[in-house]
């Protein structure tokens, strides 16, 4: 593939005021004030709604005959969701010249991730929660991280910072600023980039068996929890609310799978956390679904972690003997303390 064929995308995510704009200046190999744009998105954007205008205006500068490297600057937005629309449209053509991603970077503070996800300093401001999830996805979903701010940490929190990120993202290149320049063409577009760091992310790649990581690194290690039981949902909120705490189990500063709650049994969940607040949230996932999951498949990533606690409090909120053989329509019945689910239904 020759460097002019096709549009090579390369999509820059991060957090405000990271250093966003000085790392796509120094990846288009341009002077400041031939930056390749303002960023794209907002506070208030929907990100598929962002994916598809970027990718029509990316697919018309194609047409148009523009080739070469495009530096898209993102506003604080799901990287994943935006570079997955991205692939299927850019896949739906099939002539060689058109656009293809080139990497996906995060840029990263330090202090950041210390602050969000490892619980360390103030306490969390009102809007930490939706940026603590924000910040790991974009730490997940990338094919390179670009670290500032190094410089503010003492090195065994460093450290710990590396070893979280091994843990997300194991595929990804990992740089400070200086070493930014390095990644200008560093691998050739792709109509698959997307998928793949899909498949690479650290959670898919530990329930799958194709982790292998050492069990700690750099004081950072995971655990994994199955079991083919549906979660009681009262006792589920009493073990997330009491029983999960780092004096507990360990620090925990992510935790990402695939879940069941006895309550609501036509519907797999997505079981996420960053830093202090857990989500699960359905997935489009039915029961019946050949790929589902019998029970729970959960990864937990975090700082000195205690795998037998955290499996014997999870275990203490599944369905005993008893429970499971009274079926459906009885636990159709349990206090169910967690959010009513949107569900959205395909016409």
């Amino acid at each position: 593939m020759s460097e002019l064929s096709p549009l090579a995308v390369t999509l820059v995510s991060g957090l405000r005021h990271v250093g966003k704009s000085t790392v796509a200046t120094i990846l288009s190999g341009t002077a400041a004030d031939d930056n390749p744009g303002p960023p794209l998105g907002s506070d208030e954007a929907d990100a598929g709604e962002l994916a598809l205008e970027l990718a029509e205006h990316l697919v018309d500068l194609a047409d148009s005959g523009r080739r070469g490297d495009v530096i898209i600057e993102l506003e604080p937005a799901d990287p994943a969701e935006i570079a997955l629309v991205l692939e299927s449209v850019f896949k739906e053509r099939t002539t060689s010249d058109g656009p293809a991603l080139r990497e996906l970077i995060t840029v990263a503070r330090a202090n950041d991730i210390r602050r969000l996800l490892f619980r360390d300093g103030p306490e969390a401001a009102a809007d930490d929660c939706d940026t603590s999830e924000l910040l790991a996805v974009q730490l997940e979903f990338a094919t390179a991280i670009i670290l500032t701010g190094v410089a503010d940490c003492r090195p065994t929190e460093l450290r710990a910072i590396y070893g979280l990120i091994e843990r997300l993202n194991p595929a990804a290149a990992v740089v400070t600023l200086a070493g930014a320049i390095r990644l200008r063409r560093r691998r050739p577009p792709s109509l698959t980039v997307a998928s793949e760091v899909g498949r690479r992310m650290g959670w898919a790649l530990e329930l799958s068996g194709r982790g292998g990581l050492p069990t700690t690194l750099n004081s950072i290690n995971t655990v994994v929890f199955r079991d083919p039981r549906p979660f009681h949902p009262a006792r589920l909120a009493e073990v997330v609310t009491h029983c999960l705490e780092p004096d507990d189990v360990g620090l925990i500063l992510r935790s990402r799978g695939l879940a069941r709650l006895a309550s609501r049994p036509e519907r797999v969940a997505s079981w996420t956390s960053a830093g202090t607040v857990l989500a699960i949230n359905s997935t489009a996932m039915t029961s019946w679904d050949a790929d589902s999951p019998v029970g729970q498949e959960l990864v937990f990533v975090g700082q000195h972690l205690h795998p037998e606690r955290i499996a014997r409090a999870l275990r203490a909120a599944l369905l005993g003997d008893d429970e499971l053989i009274a079926g459906p329509m009885e636990w159709a019945g349990y206090v169910d303390p967690f959010p009513v689910w949107q569900i959205e239904h395909d016409h």
